[in-house]
């Protein structure tokens, strides 16, 4: 790999809020993305429901991925949710109508694109200022999940020792928690009681946000 040959930027912004938003234990980047796709999401279905060019991608691809149509229907706005789907479910309708399969999305849509987009954002805002000493004291906190870790391992390509071992640590701190869970399990119910803590037996939930990033 070879580092990075871009010159790095200047704090700007969304440094000192990405930086300020940094919490212990929790993907910096999954939450920059997550708060990302919320103003989106309020930007769609307050302002932009009625947007031609982003209604015809809509229908097109006919309505969002299933994971980001479950978030758009958890929100609080009926009304917009309602404005943009009544072109996918009058298609549906008419399908169904003529006894045809309904159109489905094929698991790729426009939020899909915009959480791309700030994935990739976020991870290069890390990249950038891997070195500066406030993204160092919270990562060190914080740490990212395994996807965004590699994400900024790909584009600083020779990253400074302290941000592999912190990740490295991490992960072999939860390998050897699950390996003793798992010898535990030949146990009686009170001697696995006093050998793990319930942090210990609880430590499994953590694999996916660890391996796979969190909920956005």
């Amino acid at each position: 790999m070879f580092k990075r040959a871009r010159p790095k930027p200047e704090k700007h912004l969304p440094y000192f809020q990405f930086v300020k938003g940094m919490k212990a234990g929790a993907c910096p980047v999954c939450g920059a993305v997550r708060s990302s796709l919320d103003d989106w999401f309020e930007n769609l279905l307050y302002e932009s429901a009625n947007d031609r060019p982003l209604r015809h991608r809509f229908d097109a691809e006919h309505g969002l991925c299933a994971r980001h149509a479950h978030r758009l229907c958890a929100s609080n706005d009926g009304l917009g949710a309602a404005i943009v789907y009544r072109n996918v479910l009058e298609a549906t309708v008419a399908s169904l109508s003529r006894g045809k399969s309904p159109p489905l999305n094929e698991g790729k849509c426009v939020a899909c694109d915009q959480e791309a987009d700030a994935e990739t954002r976020y991870a290069g805002l890390v990249a950038d200022f891997l070195d500066e000493s406030e993204m160092r004291a919270g990562l060190e906190a914080s740490g990212l999940c395994m996807p965004h870790f590699a994400a900024v391992l790909e584009l600083v390509g020779d990253p400074p020792p302290w941000f592999l071992e912190r990740h490295r640590s991490v992960c072999e701190a939860l390998l050897s928690v699950l390996v003793r869970y798992i010898d535990c399990q030949k146990l009686s119910t009170e001697a696995r009681k006093a050998a793990l803590s319930f942090e210990d037996e609880m430590a499994w939930k953590r694999l996916a946000p660890l391996l796979t990033g969190e909920p956005i």
